[in-house]
This record gives structure tokens, sequence and C-alpha cells, in this order.
């Protein structure tokens, strides 16, 4: 059993990410942590502040988020992984999230990915963030957070291992069977959507995909705030188009009219919170827009310089 923590310029985040996996009730959990490039200061920081049992791994460039994972997944299979477990750097999990997902992969032996139930970081009362995805074909693969915003109350039963159509790669446990039955993660998203792909691939081949909402973690997301991160921005536009352009029959110009509710909801809180920024935000939803009908994918190397300008809170 190995999780996978991929960092980028917050080591932070990453150790205290490691620290509560740390404390995770498994006697024969192993960790890597795979580095995106950050530079030399951030990495001094995880080399001083991770176990020695700790399998760093360092990237010599941002390869973007399946790629990085991959780095970490060819390890753990290396190891002899029998299940992998990926967790974002920005979540915390509880002593009992990983036994109570590892009995849902023992109740559910055809499940292939199962998740967990993230609540959102900080929150109070605690909000739930993602409580199993679906996906909404009608609307050209919009992804469906399932109780997004509803209260959590841990007094309630929440009740049993539940078929999704995706688990959130914030915290998603995969059996290393399905990675050799579909490969490993897809990359050319570069970010957002890659997680929906494969989880869409491994249903395909026959596996089930699961959440156990019993199973909690904290998500304490830097994407987003007052202010998105330009890369937040660009690249759920532009893999939203992409992805329902793979998989859904719907027009591509129909997927654009249906991205309408969140380019305008961040566009009010850019208007709100950073007016001199909105110049930069409609260039880049107006690229990711053209950039997604054409089918680009892969990392786009000019997103640091339009959004050098930007100031996100």
């Amino acid at each position: 059993m190995t999780a996978i923590v991929l960092n980028h310029r917050h080591a932070d985040d990453t150790l205290r990410c490691v620290g509560a996996l740390a404390q995770s009730d498994h006697p024969r959990l192993s960790i890597v942590v795979v580095d995106n490039d950050s530079g030399p200061d951030v990495v001094d920081r995880l080399v001083d502040g991770l176990e020695a049992t700790t399998n760093l791994i360092l990237s010599p460039e941002n390869v973007g988020y399946a790629a990085g994972n991959n780095l970490g997944i060819r390890r753990a299979l290396g190891l002899g992984a029998d299940l992998v477990w990926l967790v974002n750097p920005d979540v915390v999990v509880t002593p009992e999230t990983l036994p109570v997902l590892i009995d849902a992969t023992r109740a559910r032996p055809a499940a292939g990915i199962i998740g967990c139930q993230v609540l959102e970081g900080g929150s109070r009362p605690a909000r739930v963030l993602f409580n199993g995805g679906f996906v909404d074909w009608e609307r050209g693969g919009a992804a469906i957070h399932r109780d997004a915003g509803d209260v959590y109350d841990d007094d309630v039963d929440p009740g049993p291992v539940f078929d999704v159509d995706y688990v959130t790669g914030a915290a998603m446990m995969v059996r290393a069977g399905v990675f050799r039955s579909v490969g490993l993660l897809p990359e050319e998203y570069f970010l957002y959507f890659e997680e929906t792909d494969f989880n869409l691939r491994a249903a395909g081949a026959g596996w089930e995909v699961v959440v156990a909402p019993s199973a909690v973690a904290w998500h304490f997301k830097r994407s987003t705030g007052k202010l998105p991160e330009p890369y937040y921005i660009y690249y759920y536009v532009r893999n939203r188009i992409v992805f329902g352009s793979r998989y859904s029959s719907v027009d591509p110009v129909d997927i654009v009219l249906d991205l309408d509710e969140f380019v305008y909801r961040w566009r009010g809180a850019v208007e709100r919170n950073a007016p001199e920024w909105l110049p930069v935000y409609e260039e880049l939803v107006e690229t990711a827009i053209a950039h997604g009908l054409a089918g680009r994918t892969g990392r786009w190397g000019e997103l640091e310089a339009v959004a050098g300008s930007a100031r996100v809170a």
C-alpha cells in the first residue's frame, strides 16, 4: 500500500499532508513524494522535513498533475504496491481514513477506484466539497459533485459504499490492476479532468468506481479563494471542452455555453476583488475556449507570462 503526494511549490502543505498520512492506522503504508520542479529552496524544505523512509522523486520540470503522479505510480508499482492512494498536498486525512478505504476494497472486490468524502478545509460548520462524482452527459460531460455545499454532520451515518461515475483526484485510491488494465493517468490534460477521463476508462474496462462516505478527508484548496488562480481558469475551461468533445455527442459550442455560469461567477469575483485583473481574466477565458475548441492539450507555455500581472488572493 503506497500513498503518493505530488508537490509543487508549497512544501508546508505537503509536509502537513505527509504528517497526517503517517498517522494512518495502517502498519504497511509507504509514502512517495514527487516534487514537480519547485526549485531548490522548496526541495530543501522537503528534504529537511520528510522522514528518511519517505521516497522522494524530483521531476526536472513541471510536467502537470497526471505525469507527476505517474512518476510516483511507477515507483509504487515497482515497490510491489497492490493499492495506490493519490492524495493532493493540500489534503489532510484522519487516522481512520485509510482503514475505512481498505475495508471498502475488501467489501467491493470489483471496485478498482475508491474515493472518500471530501470536506472543505477550515469550514465551520464543516461543509462537503465532494461525496461522489457524476457526469451529466446532456450538458456535454459536466462534472457534478454530489452533496457539494451541504453541512457535514458526523453524528449522522453517511451510509454504505456506493457507485459513482468518478472519484476526485484529490484523494483517490486505485488498485494496481487498474493501471495494468487501462494504463496510467492520461497526461495530455496537464491539469483537471484527467482523473475523470481515467475513471471512465477504468469503468469501461469493467472496474467499479465507488465512494466510501465513512472515509473523510479535508481539502484546503489552493486553486480558489476570493479569486481563482490563473491556471485554474485556463485549464478548467479548456479541458472541460476537450473532455466533453471527446466523450459526449454534444456540440462543442454548446459545451462552451454550458460554461457560462462558471465563467461569469468567477468574473464577478474578479470585478469585486481585483478589477484591475479583469482584462487578464478575459484573455485567459478567451484563450482557453479557443484552445479547447481546437482540441489543444498539454501545457500552455505562455500561461505564466499572460497571467504575470494577476494578483491572486
